[in-house]
């Protein structure tokens, strides 16, 4: 087998690479300005369906036409809807599917983050690995892989296999 030589360089921009991954998706509650939704209603359709990974940020200011993340105090749950109209300190929100807006009108305070991007199905998927036995099942293949060994295929060798 070739041996790959790490250098300097290398090593740099890893850390870099890295550092620039933590700052861009790192999630709110480890210090980061991201925050992650999972869309489980079909009121944002056919933006965004039930199952996406919603990816929303802090520190924005919403304006009309934002989609943003926010508390609803009634419900007791986060809503992803659209802003349609601002009144005063506080937003008139509608989801894009809905025939009527929202009755809750929240403040700054209550916006969670607006809306970065969205990666389709993800949420569904996390969703799913979120259940115990699936969970499960996961981590047993991840270690089956792992410990499986395998055959490496060496240089002259024609077709043998030898163990690694």
């Amino acid at each position: 087998m070739r041996k790959v030589a790490y250098t300097a360089p290398t090593a740099v921009f890893a850390v870099v690479l890295l550092l620039g991954a933590w700052l861009l998706f790192a999630p709110a509650q480890l210090g980061g300005a991201t925050r992650y939704a999972v869309v489980e209603g079909a009121s944002m359709e056919p933006g965004l369906s039930r199952g996406d990974l919603v990816l929303v940020r802090a520190g924005t200011t919403p304006a009309i036409g934002d989609v943003v993340l926010y508390r609803d105090p009634m419900l007791g749950v986060r809503v992803l809807h659209r802003v349609i109209r601002v009144d005063g300190d506080r937003l008139v929100l509608k989801g894009d599917a809905n025939d009527f807006v929202d009755d809750a009108r929240p403040g700054s305070a209550d916006v969670v983050g607006s809306y970065w991007f969205s990666v389709p199905r993800a949420g569904a998927a996390l969703s799913w690995m979120q259940a115990p036995p699936h969970a499960a099942l996961l981590a047993f293949l991840l270690t089956l892989v792992a410990f499986s060994g395998g055959a490496v295929v060496r240089p002259g060798a024609k077709g043998k296999l030898s163990s690694g």
